[in-house]
């Protein structure tokens, strides 16, 4: 028997199976679970995007050549900081 010939219709008869589950609703809890890994991960990348964006907004205060940092080193300047 060719190979190609029995790999498709291995592949035909998974591809039926999965179908068949996914229409009866057997594959509805692992697509949840799936779903909410892929949701936690995005939260995550968010949660260090966000810090990421922190910490380079934190050293750009530190930067003379911003106009917040300029009046802060004024306003310390006043008050003698």
């Amino acid at each position: 028997m060719n190979p190609f010939l029995l790999y498709s219709i291995i592949f035909a008869f998974l591809v039926a199976a999965v179908g068949a589950a996914y229409t009866s609703g057997v594959l509805d809890p692992i697509i949840g679970e799936i779903a909410k890994y892929m949701l936690k991960a995005k939260a995550e990348a968010e949660v260090q995007g966000l810090k990421a964006q922190g910490l380079q907004e934190g050293q750009d205060f530190l930067r003379e050549d911003v106009p917040g940092s300029k009046q802060a080193a004024d306003v310390g300047d006043k008050f003698g900081l």
